[in-house]
């Protein structure tokens, strides 16, 4: 029988302190992994993602339900303590003593505004792994500045390589950066806890958002060192595959992608559309020519396309081995057949909100069982426990640090930010 209890992380605890999208999402793939990540907010200053909401669909518990703050903090035990006062700091040592990583995603002064300097948490615990993912790392000219996902994509270099030939650059739809510099931090705590394991020895870690999305186009940098040619604008096509491109389908904003690479692909592609006359001009006789005609290979293709729904121009390119994939929207995953057949997607449950489904392991190892365990925690839920089972605080000193504002189960007076 499979062992599902156990996970890859198990055991490890992590002290998390972060907040928007990039810091929270590698704590979440620490805890989707088995680590005891432990979310800490204060109750004047939580996480700002719980304000993403939409204003029509407001409870008495709203700030516990938005989608944002829902994914990128499931699995995890929420614990309401202000490190400005001096009892919060120090159960926030406690808290640390017991801990194997310690996860932030400020701005590189606030750490030690509060007193939290690498020495002070290594004082806690000299083995720790810290992870410090500030949006353009702890040093340089521009280590103060604030670092949101979208400027940090724009900066990063990444948005000049996107958009058409007019050169305006495009934003892509989500904060790409920070995602992909969550999976590097969480990949950079793995990495100090293995090296703490071989040598008894903690790290540290300054992670730079910024230069984590910059290191995704170095092909952009050797054009330039090696060329001195910019990359241009190609909207969807490509420097010397053609056809390459995204094509309309049947429907309101319905989308295929096809892109060929070779001869073989392009017969496979004239196969699929039924072998019209066309595709035997001289235009189409190679890779060169093709892309030397690929203004009028669009159209053509595009009339075919534009006859279908993109299922169907998926299936006839997948007969015939063409590299060819519809463009989905979020209803498309959900029915999407390979995620479910794989069984990407696990539901939700919690008795304070209604079921949702989202996606479970990143990646997977054999028997490796359900992912989803625990919605996010409702702001504070696991104050109590994790004050008195783990840190030693009298039940009977609760009271007294909730009238200081040192712990609570609510934040105080969050803004509603609307969301669609």
């Amino acid at each position: 029988m499979a062992d599902y209890a156990t996970k890859p992380l198990d055991g490890i605890r992590v002290a998390d302190l972060t907040m928007m999208w990039a810091g929270p999402y590698a704590a979440k793939l620490l805890a989707d992994y088995g680590a005891d990540v432990v979310k800490i907010e204060a109750p004047k200053q939580w996480d700002n993602i719980r304000t993403l909401f939409p204003p029509d669909q407001i409870t008495e518990q709203w700030f516990n339900s938005g989608a944002y703050f829902q994914e990128f903090s499931r699995n995890k035990r929420g614990l309401s303590l202000d490190l400005k006062q001096p009892r919060g700091k120090e159960l926030l040592g406690r808290l640390i003593a017991q801990s194997d990583v310690v996860i932030e995603n400020y701005r590189t002064e606030v750490m030690d505004s509060l007193g939290l300097t690498e020495e002070w948490l290594r004082a806690q615990r000299p083995d720790l792994v810290i992870v410090s993912m500030a949006g353009f790392g702890k040093t340089g000219p521009e280590s103060l500045s604030m670092g949101y996902g979208p400027i940090i994509e724009q900066m990063s270099g990444l948005a000049s390589l996107s958009g058409y030939g007019d050169g305006i650059p495009f934003k892509s739809g989500i904060s790409y950066g920070d995602p992909i510099a969550g999976i590097a931090a969480a990949a950079a705590a793995v990495t100090g806890l293995i090296r703490r394991h071989r040598t008894g020895q903690g790290m540290t870690v300054d992670l730079s958002q910024r230069e984590i999305v910059t290191s995704l186009i170095g092909e952009a940098f050797a054009l330039w060192s090696m060329n001195q040619r910019l990359q241009p604008h190609l909207g969807n096509r490509h420097e010397w595959m053609a056809p390459h491109n995204a094509y309309p389908c049947r429907g309101e904003d319905q989308w295929v992608a096809i892109s060929v690479a070779n001869d073989a692909q392009w017969a496979g592609l004239v196969a699929a559309m039924d072998d019209p006359a066309w595709a035997a001009d001289e235009a189409s006789a190679d890779q060169a020519s093709r892309w030397a005609h690929r203004d009028d290979l669009d159209e053509r293709i595009a009339a075919w396309t534009q006859a279908r729904t993109k299922e169907d121009v998926f299936a006839a390119c997948r007969a015939h081995d063409v590299p060819c994939g519809p463009v989905w929207n979020s209803t498309d995953l959900l029915a999407d057949e390979q995620l479910n057949a794989r069984g990407y997607y696990e539901p939700i449950k919690d008795p304070d909100h209604a079921a949702w489904m989202t996606h479970g392991w990143v990646w997977r190892w054999t028997n490796s069982g359900p992912c989803i365990l625990a919605a996010a925690p409702n702001f504070g839920q696991h104050t109590r426990e994790i004050l008195t089972e783990l840190l030693g605080v009298d039940e009977s000193e609760l009271p007294a640090l909730a009238q200081a504002g040192i712990i609570a189960d609510a934040p105080v007076d969050p803004p509603i930010v609307s969301v669609l």
